[in-house]
């Protein structure tokens, strides 16, 4: 035994770790502190994944373009295909907004942000700094009524699904996000040097959308059109949606209880690293649950990492979390 209290597989609250962290010790006694002192980005690993994800895009925007001139048949499957293939990969490059607000997509924090605005963030018009006042708030309050990225609250049923894929779910985000993010100045009129980069990136994003819509119209017409403004206002954010919540959503919680005014409780599922797993969980998503428990460690340490917890006795609770995101998405669905 390598450590005084085991952590419980069905534990995985932030604060619960946080207890017996100091405590953790592989078989020769070496800290876990120790452990991870060595753990260091592979930036050019992080390059890298996002440059297939924009190989991805790519392709996707070329195919949709390919199949809008082959007359209506084809314009339908390039609305169809198009759609589903950009709304894929713009969720799969948004998720390095996470690593980036963990400043690990350069060596200093100053060039992680500039990078991740100019080359992830301009996605959703949204500047990291932003992106990591919410996300920092969420491994605060995870589980409970305060926690921003709450899509975990939901049910996953029809009613989810249609929220999902009609943007509903979207505005609830947004506004949750706003709420959280309002400037807190004594005067309320102040304009910092960070609220002015968000605008930046806000006007950058609109321009980009603009100029990708009018050149996918020039190329393919309407429907290479459509796939665009279809992948990114309905395939994504459904993409997006669907993962937090199989990432957080735990079998205890119940259709009929609103986790805004009882507290869900904190929850994180590991998926794997087949194909699937790791490009819809891009990012270290497919392995959350490390994320959770090791907050500044980048997804490109993972292997490394999970063998640490290996090696110090956290073998058991990894177990006890881990599935696939098909048997996630059954054992959730129309779930009581």
């Amino acid at each position: 035994m390598f450590i005084s209290r085991s952590l419980e597989p069905h534990e995985d609250h932030s604060a619960t770790f946080a207890a017996i962290r100091s405590e953790l010790r592989d078989a020769d006694g070496t800290p876990l502190t120790a452990l991870l002192k060595d753990l260091k980005p592979d930036y050019g690993r992080v390059w890298r994944d996002i440059g297939l994800g924009y190989l991805g895009l790519l392709w996707s925007c070329a195919g949709a373009v390919w199949f809008a001139r082959m007359g209506l048949p084809g314009a339908v499957l390039a609305v169809i295909f198009g759609a589903g293939g950009i709304g894929f990969w713009v969720a799969y490059i948004l998720l390095f907004i996470h690593e980036a607000a963990h400043a690990n997509l350069a060596s200093t924090r100053k060039t992680s942000d500039l990078l991740c605005d100019l080359f992830v963030g301009w996605i959703i018009g949204s500047s990291v700094r932003k992106y990591r006042k919410v996300h920092f708030e969420h491994h605060r309050a995870f589980g409970t009524t305060g926690d921003a990225e709450n899509t975990y609250f939901h049910a996953l049923n029809l009613a989810f699904v249609l929220k999902a894929l009609t943007g509903w779910r979207v505005v609830e985000v947004l506004a949750a996000r706003a709420r959280l993010t309002a400037p807190k100045t004594k005067s309320g009129t102040a304009t910092t040097e960070g609220a002015y980069r968000d605008r930046i990136v806000l006007l950058g994003g609109i321009t980009a959308h603009i100029a990708i819509l009018a050149a996918l119209f020039a190329l393919g017409g309407w429907a290479a059109g459509l796939a665009w403004i279809a992948g990114v206002g309905v395939v994504f954010p459904f993409f997006g949606a669907l993962r937090q919540l199989l990432e957080h959503r735990s079998l205890e919680a119940r259709g009929q209880v609103d986790y805004r005014q009882v507290d869900h409780g904190g929850y994180t599922r590991m998926f794997g690293k087949d194909l699937v797993a790791r490009t819809f969980g891009a990012a270290g998503f497919n392995r959350h649950l490390l994320h959770h428990w090791e907050p500044q460690v980048s997804y490109t340490c993972f292997d490394a990492l999970e063998d640490i917890f290996e090696r110090t006795g956290m073998g058991p609770a990894m177990d006890a979390r881990r599935t696939t995101y098909g048997a996630a998405f059954r054992a959730l669905y129309n779930r009581r």
